[in-house]
């Protein structure tokens, strides 16, 4: 009897084959392609969590974050259970700035698979970015715990204790992880980042200058390189080209899609309209703006775009054909410069700084408004502020606490001018209760107010706010409190600022040592309100 023919095997399904052949192009990095093939079986079956799940990693790896994000949602909605799915959401949501989507994700993960070192290791860098540190610090020695996945986690540790300002452990952590893996680039660059965190800039820049050697392409080493040459007091070319990084490096500020190209200094610009735009903070807008000079002296007619907190302000600064806010419509120009940009573009050197003061003036009304507020007196007024925005990324570095800096109000012979906004109860009841402060804050509206009160002032004692920065630009002395680390534009071992010449720096002898800044300050103060008192008093000037 002859033996029964084995039957065929079934003919894999097509699904089945648009999968398989996916899963291979997604490994040899043929994303575009592989995503056609899962988007085939979605097509038919638009539930299916594998293909969801694939589509979302091939997206992720096509930078297509937000509709990867969407598909691993999805996804994760069916296979609830499974811990790599889990893992990628949390990983795709850390792309995307989600730290609490990420948190939530990677948590879920370690609890699925509780011995999964990567997991723990990214959860505690989650919890870092949520500044939940206590809490991350314990994460991460967990994950240390495993063999595996521990130079990333050393790695993480080192960005742990650099949020901690433990500056010391971080520079060990990152060189612990450097040693497992020489070509770490991401573990270099933040090396460079603890070292410059404490004034160390030659071995910040060699680490950074480590990194790029690795990968050439790597925005944020290139970025923090200038600004540790910036800091250093190198202005040139090379370094505020690099600093145009700061595009990709910060991710903050996208950059505005203009028809028009972009002014870098290296084409005509007599006899055309040029657009100067603001693109970071409010205290930058103040710095910069002062290169619309510049411009409308090479012949531009220049247009400014500037936060709607800065377009009254603004509206008389020199070179300006006029000032809008950002929002409005724009007229016609023919090129763009970001103003931070402005630098680059007018290849500014420390010796070419255009530091003439001042270059923005109060409206005369306000100051008509304001003079009845402080007549003449034989006190020296000296206006205040000790806190700036607490959203800004640094302003636990920048910022004093009001117990602290408080002690400045007891300095004899002076009258304090609180310009501080947005006072807490504690604050408020102390200025209130305290002889030498005046507090007009609740009628403050604008920046205009600002500009008029301190042009009544004798002095102003900041920190690093745009408040500072616009007493600078006003001409009046001010005294900056300055951390340790300070930003780049106040340099190092300097006590004044090419910036703005009525300004005097006071820097934190170490890290966090706001106490001994103060108590210069008070030091200084005294003789300078002793001999102010000692003057003739004005008369107050009536109609």
């Amino acid at each position: 009897m002859r033996p029964p023919r084995p039957s065929r095997p079934p003919a894999p399904s097509p699904a089945a084959t648009a999968f398989a052949r996916g899963a291979e192009l997604q490994q040899t990095g043929r994303f575009a392609e592989a995503l056609q093939c899962f988007e085939q079986i979605l097509a038919r079956a638009p539930a299916d969590p594998l293909a969801l799940w694939q589509s979302g990693r091939t997206l992720f790896m096509l930078k297509q974050i937000d509709r990867a994000i969407g598909r691993l949602e999805q996804a994760a909605a069916v296979r609830s259970g499974d811990a790599q799915l889990r893992f990628d959401l949390g990983t795709a949501y850390e792309n995307a700035g989600r730290h609490a989507d990420a948190e939530v994700s990677f948590r879920v993960a370690t609890v699925l698979q509780p011995d999964w070192a990567k997991a723990w290791s990214h959860l505690g860098r989650s919890q870092t970015m949520l500044r939940q540190l206590v809490d991350a610090e314990t994460t991460l020695r967990h994950a240390l715990t495993f063999s595996d996945y521990r130079i990333e986690t050393l790695h993480h540790l080192g960005l742990l204790c650099t949020a901690l300002r433990r500056h010391d452990e971080a520079i060990e952590y990152f060189l612990e992880a450097i040693r497992g893996q020489p070509r770490f680039f991401e573990a270099w660059n933040h090396l460079g980042n603890a070292l410059a965190a404490q004034n160390k800039l030659d071995e910040a820049l060699f680490a950074y200058g480590q990194s790029l050697g690795i990968e050439p392409k790597n925005a944020s080493a290139k970025f923090n390189w200038a600004l540790t040459c910036l800091r250093h007091g190198t202005l040139n070319r090379e370094v505020w080209l690099k600093y145009e990084y700061r595009w990709v490096a910060l991710q903050q500020n996208p950059q505005r899609n203009f028809q028009q190209p972009l002014w870098r200094g290296d084409t005509p610009i007599a006899g055309q309209a040029i657009l100067l735009h603001a693109d970071q903070g409010l205290g930058d807008t103040i710095q910069f703006v002062r290169y619309a000079a510049a411009l409308a002296a090479r012949g531009a007619a220049v247009h400014i775009e500037v936060q709607k907190e800065l377009k009254t302000l603004l509206q008389g600064v020199a070179g300006a054909t006029c000032v809008l806010a950002q929002g409005e419509p724009l007229p016609h120009f023919d090129q763009h410069c970001p103003l931070l940009s402005a630098p680059f573009a007018e290849d500014t050197r420390l010796e070419t700084i255009p530091a003439a003061v001042p270059y923005l003036a109060a409206p005369a009304e306000r100051v008509d408004f304001w003079r009845p507020h402080f007549p003449p007196q034989s006190r020296l007024r000296v206006g205040v502020v000790w806190r700036g925005n607490p959203k800004h990324h640094n302003d636990a570095n920048r910022s004093v606490a009001f117990d602290t800096f408080r002690a400045i109000f007891d300095t004899e012979s002076c009258e304090f001018v609180c310009l501080q906004v947005g006072l807490n109860p504690t604050e408020s009841a102390v200025i209130s209760a305290h002889p030498q402060c005046v507090n007009h804050t609740d009628e403050i509206r604008d920046f205009c107010d600002t500009a008029a009160i301190v042009v009544q002032l004798d002095l102003v004692i900041a920190v690093d706010t745009s408040v500072a920065h616009l007493v600078g630009a006003l001409g009046k002395p001010i005294w900056l409190l300055l951390p340790f680390s300070p930003d780049w534009r106040w340099m190092l071992d300097r006590d004044d600022s090419p910036w703005y010449p009525t300004m005097r720096l006071f820097r934190q002898p170490a890290i966090g040592d706001w106490s001994s800044v103060v108590e210069k300050i008070r030091d200084e103060l005294l003789p300078v309100a002793q001999d102010h008192a000692a003057r003739p008093t004005p008369q107050l000037q009536t109609a």
